[in-house]
């Protein structure tokens, strides 16, 4: 039987979205929540959620949406626009391969600055996610796994996209670890966007053959957000179909007998 962790990404992206997790929390439908420190809402997220004594609250690494949180005046070139608005996740994969040690280390400041905004609100990360999984880059994986040691966060995502539960993967292992953390890691993760062409029952039996930790990603929304931004590269409706799959899923998954 899997031990499950239902994680709502792109928390403090708008109020709406806070709202939203929260009412899904609430419900029983989600029991953890991954803040991005770098959009105005987190505030909003992190005074909501501070009330949720039973809500695992972590933060959302953020290189590849929004703009930096850091003092250094020494933007780098390759990880910003000229509006210093950071590059997209396609542009950050490419460029990792020649980034400097330079470029490293304003990477790790910029981290440790988002990772501040959350303690400086009196609360302790209690795991780290990065958005768009850009730890899975050995290089930011390597900061990502130094921070979160420093700020003793219990756990860290799964990095491996071959412990990814997805249509695209049949055969999915076990996150390997093969360092001493100080944190532990789900052994699998799957997201409710890369599932939504298959049927719920189907999900469900897959997630169910499994053994260990399980974390389950959604990206909620509300149906009315008039500070959603236009441009965001993932929209308000297919958000609203996560939450849809994701209450079906859950529903079918307590008949089974997982606690959740």
């Amino acid at each position: 039987m899997p031990n499950l962790i239902i994680t709502a990404d792109d928390c403090g992206l708008t109020e709406a979205v806070n709202q939203k997790t929260y009412e899904l929390h609430k419900a029983g439908y989600i029991s953890a929540a991954s803040v991005m420190t770098n959009y105005s809402a987190h505030q909003h997220a992190l005074a909501l959620f501070r009330t949720c004594p039973d809500l695992d609250l972590g933060i959302h690494l953020s290189l590849t949406d929004g703009h930096p949180v850091s003092d250094n005046e020494a933007h780098h070139p390759h990880l910003l626009n000229e509006d210093f608005s950071f590059r997209s996740n396609l542009s950050l994969y490419l460029r990792s391969h020649f980034f400097s040690a330079e470029a490293a280390a304003w990477i790790r400041n910029e981290l440790d600055a988002q990772l501040r905004r959350f303690t400086e609100a009196g609360l302790r990360p209690r795991h780290i996610s990065t958005h768009h999984h850009f730890h899975s880059i050995p290089l930011l994986r390597r900061i990502v796994h130094e921070l979160a040691t420093s700020y003793e966060v219990d756990w860290v995502r799964a990095h491996d996209f071959r412990a990814t539960i997805s249509a695209h993967n049949l055969f999915p292992r076990r996150q390997q670890r093969r360092e001493r953390y100080t944190f532990t890691m789900p052994d699998y993760i799957t997201a409710i966007q890369a599932c939504l062409s298959q049927p719920v029952e189907k999900f469900c039996a897959r997630v169910m053959r499994l053994s260990g930790t399980v974390e389950i990603v959604v990206h909620p929304a509300a149906p009315r957000d008039p500070d959603f931004p236009a441009d965001w590269h993932y929209g308000i409706t297919p958000r609203q179909a996560e939450i849809q799959y994701l209450v079906r899923a859950v529903n079918r998954l307590r008949e089974l007998g997982v606690d959740i």
